[in-house]
């Protein structure tokens, strides 16, 4: 059975109406009716079809009357019906009628009962108003921006008026003159076409002629009328504005509608957003033709535009989504509606042998661009017959990539889903129920139009078609793939997952489910291949795509620098060893090495030198050779040299793939040079070859990367002895060979092998008795293996880090925690002592942080029980000393001794500070022979322990008062009979004689005390003596007596004649701040500036009370005979004189 056999329609008998492609024209010949009544005929009004035919006359009933009538927008992606919905539509408004008295109504051979109610209503409106009119037309893509005149052409040829604005105009007004009739005959009668001397109006005899006929005024002569006519209807260079393109709508329609009137009219402008395309006037323009369509024209019209996308994708659209709200998508699933009624529909008897043979093969169609997201679903069984024998997978394809061919929806030219549907199915028709529509029929049906508007360059085509003849089908094939592969989206959310990889292009080029593709599928393989190398494609990760320019240019490098590296052999040698032991190393150190229950871990030493590498005792040595340097007997032989007891494990890689690995090594070196060389480019070719090269070295060098692993992984590990590790995995057999290298390396491990160290290093420091417990020792200390080898370390001394790297290494390998145990336990039970710069670690003190720096001794001192009793008692008069403590406080007490004899002595007049040399040597000693040195001198000590405790006490009673002397002693030094107090204490000072038994301070005190008291007192009464001395001279005078007592105070204010205050002298303490603060000395200058201070005031008094008096003091001289008395008179009375002649004068 052929595939033919099944369906209702035999391509081959039934050609497709209108080569699926509706087309609106107004055109009423018997070829265009023919065409309409099969378009008519296959109709199929459900779905979104009629659901957008219903919602637009519903639309329009529901708003005549009102003051705006909605517009519509039909959107849907290339080959989605628009057109043919928009012209059934337009014949099912005005119900077209035939020439045999059919309708369009009536052809439509399923229609929904609501769509025909609909439609009744609105043959009511259309009687009740002047008719039904559809006008439709498709805008002109882009190419004139007299909007309006296009739009009114529309309408106008579909009044019967031409579709020239001037032209259309002298027929509106033959019409309302009455002359359009006799003028068409006139014309006619003269046997010229009528239509043809509008178009030629201004050069028309015949029009002329008609019209000076019907009006002889109009003109005087045929040649005066023509140039009326063009002055009157003159050629159109601009757009019409939206006045007269209303006021010439309103006119054509009251002349076509029945009685005058305007009838019901339906607007449709297919192909609005290609004729809008980029330019944001044209949108402008639509916005507004549509706002005037609808608001001013009494509700009558209604606009319908389409385009390929909804107005909210497109921001030119979106300035159209005021007018035109109500919004008609149309989907995938309307197209697959049309074509399953249409093309696919099958012959009943003929269902079950589909079904069988799907079912049969079910296998196969599963398997079509799984994993991506157009891959099979569940839903396609349901349609799977029905869709045969295109594939639900293959018809999702190619609706993907028919949205981004034409992705703007500017490309009307394009042939629909339909017509090539038609066209694959016809070409397979003819073969055996099995085979399918090839996903590449898609490129070879769109190349030629892809060309023409430039999706596809035509040099892409026409290599395309070389690689055809040059390579064969099937490489022609692939390449339509690819490129139709190329043009689908990568956008976040958009991804259909299809990539132009081996296996998806298999799938898409299956042509028949019955055959074996295995074999498609190798073949597929092997021509991209053949392709990539011979730059026809270009491999992109596990993708091809066509090779551009840019991509050969890159080509082209890299097979110079492929020649290049093929001579090279240094280079290539270098690359190989690098690699080779790269991946060894990292096998071997993927390898954790872990020792015994202390989990202890380990390192290797990985040597690639010529000989065998030297042992240094902490790692396990590995020694790596390969067979392009060396021979596998060498490396056995080395073995064999080493012995059984050596640890060393001798690696040894064999050569083999040489000729591949070499050949990898070129091919990916080559391509990182090249990336390297051509750097980042900024172009789309550019990038695509960039892409392309990076995938050439991610594929040579992963298969270069592959074939080191097999080689390295076929290694051979001997040990030491000769003894050949057989293990199936390198990595095992290193792990194997490793666990008994450690043995070999640190034979005594076993001696330390525990994981308790950690609490016994806590029991250590705590001091407990067994503090080896936690890892099963129950002896002595000093008895476990590892305490007896540290104190063998540490022999006459020595610093814990080398004690630690002596017993990490070999043959112990012991863990650090146990050697730091085995010191913590040993200091602690005092078998060693630590010292940590210059000064003794006290016992308990001893902490993992100080062992690695702190130097260690074996302690050989002993201490038998009586002498530490009798250390305690000493040590428990400065500290707290409990037993067994002795060690632990001996720093201690020490210490406390040392500041004990300080405060024993100082600076003079206290006796020097003890010496305290042999106590500091004593601190400078550890452990045992601290303790011993201490009990050698217990005697000694606790003799000055007692000494400085009472010299401590005594100077802390005698110093205040030493202090207070001092203090008066300052302030007596010129008294009368204090010299010798002095002389005695600056004995005491020189002499240190402070703490003698005797107090000598006390006595000297008193006696300063006094003499200091009885000067002050004295001072005090021979102050207040003058004072009152002084008042009295004031209280004489004239002048002080004539002031009131407030300035007599203001006076002796100011003048600092003030009555003395009462000192303290209480105590010697207040005594001496009485003296800070008033010595002798000013005491006494006080006293002897008080005449002075009462002159002050009686020379102030009389300045008060005169203004004008003078101050005249007389001659102060001393005289020793009568004429020298005389003398002096005779100049006091001449100054005197000469004063009073001046004014009143006051004599001091």
């Amino acid at each position: 059975m052929k595939i033919k056999d099944v369906l209702q329609r035999d391509p081959d008998t039934f050609p497709l109406v209108n080569q699926g492609q509706a087309r609106i024209v107004d055109s009423h010949n018997a070829k265009a009716l023919e065409e309409l009544r099969g378009e008519l005929s296959t109709f199929v009004c459900e779905g979104q079809y009629a659901d957008g035919v219903q919602r637009i006359i519903r639309s329009y009933l529901d708003s005549l009357g009102k003051t705006n009538q909605k517009a519509a927008w039909v959107s849907g992606f290339f080959g989605s019906g628009k057109s043919h919905l928009l012209k059934m539509l337009c014949h099912l408004w005005q119900d077209t009628a035939f020439p045999d008295g059919a309708t369009a109504r009536a052809i439509v051979p399923a229609m929904p009962d609501e769509l025909r109610e609909l439609l009744r209503e609105l043959d009511t409106a259309g009687r009740r108003a002047g008719g039904l009119l559809a006008a439709a037309g498709s805008l002109p893509s882009g190419t004139t921006d007299q909007v309006r005149l296009t739009i009114l052409g529309i309408l106008l040829r579909a009044v019967g008026l031409p579709e020239q604005y001037p032209q259309a105009r002298f027929c509106l007004w033959l019409h309302s003159q009455g002359y359009f009739d006799k003028v068409k005959a006139s014309v006619e009668a003269a046997g010229k076409a009528f239509d043809r001397e509008l178009n030629n109006l201004y050069v028309s005899g015949p029009i002329a002629k008609a019209l000076l006929a019907c009006d002889p005024g109009y003109a005087s002569s045929e040649a005066e009328a023509r140039q009326t006519l063009r002055a009157s209807y003159p050629p159109m260079a601009r757009d019409i504005t939206t006045e007269e393109f209303l006021s010439t709508v309103k006119e054509a329609l009251k002349l076509h509608g029945r009685d005058g009137r305007t009838p019901c009219v339906l607007l449709i402008l297919d192909e609005v957003q290609q004729y809008i395309g980029e330019s944001n006037d044209r949108s402008v323009l639509v916005t507004e033709v549509a706002e005037a369509v609808c608001k001013q024209l009494d509700s009558q019209v209604m606009i319908v535009g389409a385009g390929q996308s909804a107005l909210t994708d497109v921001p030119l659209l979106q300035k159209l989504m005021d007018r035109f709200t109500i919004r008609v998508p149309l989907s995938d699933a309307e197209v697959e509606q049309v074509t399953r009624k249409v093309l696919l529909h099958k012959k009943p008897a003929s269902l079950g042998e589909v079904r069988k043979l799907l079912d049969a093969n079910a296998g196969e169609i599963s398997r079509q661009l799984q994993g991506t997201r157009i891959g099979e679903v569940v839903e396609d069984r349901a349609v799977i017959v029905e869709d045969y024998p295109l594939l639900p997978v293959r018809r999702r394809f190619w609706e993907n990539c028919f949205r981004q061919i034409d992705a703007a929806g500017t490309h009307s030219q394009l042939r629909s889903q339909l017509r090539i549907i038609y066209d694959a199915i016809k070409k397979i028709s003819g073969r055996p129920l099995g085979a399918v529509v090839p996903g590449d029929e898609l490129f070879e049906a769109l190349a030629p139009e892809m060309v023409n508007t430039g999706v596809l360059l035509r040099e892409i085509n026409e290599r395309i078609i070389q690689v055809g003849k040059s390579d064969g089908a099937l490489a022609q094939r692939v390449c339509g793939l690819v490129f139709l592969i190329g043009k689908l989206t990568r956008e976040s959310g958009a991804d259909i997952g299809v990539r132009a990889k081996k296996e998806h292009l298999a799938d898409l080029l299956v042509e028949d489910l019955t055959a074996d593709n295995g074999k498609l599928r190798s073949d597929v393989g092997a021509v991209l291949e053949k392709l990539a190398k011979g730059g026809v494609l270009m491999q992109v990760g596990d993708e091809y795509r066509l090779q551009t320019r840019e991509g050969s240019e890159w080509d082209r490098e890299f097979r110079n620098r492929q020649t290049k590296l093929n001579n090279d052999d240094a280079a290539v040698q270098f690359q190989r060893d690098q690699l080779l032991y790269s991946e060894t190393d990292k096998i071997v150190r993927a390898v954790k090495l872990i020792q015994g229950a202390a989990k202890e871990p380990r390192q290797f030493l990985i040597s690639r030198d010529a000989t065998p590498p030297d042992i240094d005792g902490a790692s396990i040595p590995v020694w790596i050779q390969d067979g392009w340097s060396a021979a596998e007997k060498q490396m056995v032989d080395a073995a064999r040299a080493a012995g059984a007891t050596s640890p060393i494990l001798f690696v040894f890689i064999p050569r083999q793939s040489a000729e591949d690995l070499r050949r990898l090594i070129v091919e990916a070196e080559a391509a990182q040079q090249t990336l390297a060389a051509k750097g980042v480019p900024t172009g789309d070719e550019g990038r695509e070859a960039r892409q392309s090269m990076d995938s050439r070295y991610a594929k040579a060098a992963g298969e270069r990367d592959r074939l080191v692993r097999e080689i390295v992984a076929n290694a051979k590990v001997f040990q030491g002895g000769g003894n050949e590790l057989i293990r199936l995995t390198l990595e095992e057999r290193i792990r194997d060979g490793a666990a008994d290298s450690l043995v070999r390396l640190f034979p005594r491990f076993k001696d330390a092998d525990s994981g308790a160290w950690e609490a016994a290093i806590k029991r250590a420091r705590d001091g407990a008795d067994q503090p080896f417990q936690p890892v099963g020792h129950a002896d002595a200390t000093e008895k476990h293996p590892v305490c007896m080898q540290v104190i063998s370390a540490i022999g006459a001394g020595k610093i814990g880090g080398e004690i630690r790297k002596a017993l990490r290494a070999s043959p112990y390998g012991w863990p650090q925690d146990a050697i730091y145990a085995a010191l913590i336990a040993l200091h602690r039970s005092q078998h060693i002592t630590a010292t940590s710069n210059g000064v003794a670690v006290a016992l308990g003190q001893l902490d993992q942080n100080k062992i690695a720096k702190a130097e260690f001794r074996v302690e050989h001192a002993t201490l038998s029980v009586q002498d530490r009793l009798l250390l305690r008692k000493l040590l428990t008069q400065l500290v707290q000393c409990k037993s067994g403590e002795e060690g632990a406080k001996a720093q201690e007490f020490l210490t406390a001794l040392v500041n004990l004899a300080r405060s024993a002595g100082g600076d003079a007049p206290l006796p020097l500070t003890p010496a305290t040399t042999d106590i500091e040597d004593m601190q400078r000693l550890v452990g045992n022979e601290q303790l011993v040195a201490i009990k050698d001198k217990a005697a000694d000590l606790e003799s000055r322990i007692k000494a400085w405790t009472a010299a401590r006490d005594l100077a802390a009673k005698r110093l205040p008062s030493w202090a207070v002397v001092e203090h008066l002693a300052r302030h007596a030094g010129d008294l009368p009979g204090m010299q010798p107090h002095l002389d005695q204490i600056e004995a005491i000072r020189t002499h240190r004689l402070l703490l003698e038994p005797t107090d000598s301070v006390a006595p000297i005190r008193v006696a300063i005390a006094g003499l200091l008291r009885e000067a002050v007192n004295g001072a005090h009464a021979d102050h207040a003596a003058a004072y009152d001395e002084a008042l009295a001279a004031l209280a004489g005078n004239e002048n002080w007596a004539k002031l009131g007592p407030t300035q007599q105070a203001g006076i002796l204010a100011a003048v600092g004649l003030t009555a003395p205050v009462k000192p303290d002298v209480s105590s010697d303490e207040a005594l001496g701040r009485h003296l800070d603060g008033r010595p002798l000395k000013v005491a006494l200058a006080e006293r002897d500036a008080i005449p002075g201070r009462v002159q002050q005031a009686i020379e102030r008094a009389a300045k008060l009370l005169e203004p004008k008096v003078q101050t005249v003091s007389l001659e102060r001289s001393t005289l020793r005979s009568e004429q020298e008395v005389d003398a002096w008179l005779g100049r006091q009375r001449e100054r005197l004189l000469a004063a009073v002649k001046v004014g009143p004068v006051l004599v001091s």
